[in-house]
């Protein structure tokens, strides 16, 4: 495969691994998927990417999700929590995705150092599960097939030890700078870029339907949920008149008590997932034009 040219895009890539197959063996076919996936990403990696970092492995799958958050979204959230992992030689890049695996201008990592276990398991669906050494656990599930078999024998050849971070897990960092982003604080405490704000996305969630949804950029989510909060209001008010005017009797009232429950639920649900959209960090511009390059 030495002769076969590609176009790494000005990536820093270790062909022989990340062109190669879970035995080793060269493969234009795993070079073409391989590069497939990290072309949408190379304007976010170009920023965080170090001189003397190289890309070993890309893996597509679904960011870390409460069991909450699966019961209350449904087999949708698979689609909603999209992200690629990019193994590098010094950390894993963690860069939640749209669902057709475009960036969304948010990034994370996993510094080697922090992991106290980690495994490849296929027993009851493709996941890499990570153990911190703050013990904490977290699983990104639904790993892609074409990358799963790599991924595990990657896990074998990754550094055991290294330098640990200030948190000694998965953190955020600001896409324009690279800084570090401190937990609840939606404005980078380095360059100032601000963010999504967890508190406006709760206030908005609550003012208007499907409002917390289309802040933290979900319009097919925010869509649904105003039609469905909307015809909620709607019986609510429709009965609340009916049991007013005494003419729906006792059953007007039950009629309104749970539609009413039904409508709390709903804004429950909408508040619950704007603020963890939140947790995201997704900056407020667009276009994240970087200060410098990354040291």
């Amino acid at each position: 495969m030495d002769a076969v040219q590609f176009d790494t895009f000005g990536l820093r890539i270790n062909r022989d691994v990340c062109f190669t197959t879970h035995d080793n063996k060269s493969h234009k076919g795993t070079a073409d998927q391989q590069l497939k996936v990290l072309r949408q990403l190379v304007p976010a990696l170009q920023q965080v990417l170090k001189p003397d970092e190289e890309i070993l492995l890309a893996v597509r799958a679904s960011s870390p999700m409460s069991w909450f958050e699966q019961l209350v979204t449904g087999w949708i959230i698979y689609y909603l929590k999209r992200c690629v992992l990019v193994f590098t030689n010094k950390r894993i890049l963690h860069l939640p995705t749209k669902i057709n695996f475009k960036p969304k201008a948010s990034i994370a990592q996993i510094l080697y150092g922090d992991i106290a276990e980690v495994k490849a398991s296929g027993l009851f669906g493709r996941a890499l599960k990570l153990k911190y050494r703050t013990g904490k656990k977290e699983a990104f599930n639904y790993v892609e097939a074409p990358e799963f078999k790599k991924l595990k024998a990657l896990l074998l050849t990754l550094p055991k030890e290294g330098p640990p971070s200030e948190v000694g897990e998965r953190h955020h960092l600001c896409p324009r700078c690279q800084s570090r982003l401190l937990p609840g604080k939606f404005t980078c405490p380095n360059c100032r870029l601000q963010f999504k704000d967890g508190e406006r996305a709760i206030k908005l969630s609550i003012l208007y339907p499907g409002g917390g949804y289309f802040y933290m950029r979900h319009p097919f989510l925010g869509v649904g949920d105003a039609i469905v909060e909307g015809m909620l209001l709607i019986f609510v008010i429709v009965g609340l008149i009916d049991a007013l005017s005494g003419e729906g009797g006792q059953d007007a009232w039950t009629s309104v008590l749970i539609l009413g429950v039904l409508l709390i639920i709903e804004k429950a649900q909408t508040i619950y997932h704007a603020k963890h959209y939140a947790s995201e960090y997704i900056p407020e511009e667009g276009n994240v034009v970087p200060l410098t390059a990354p040291a």
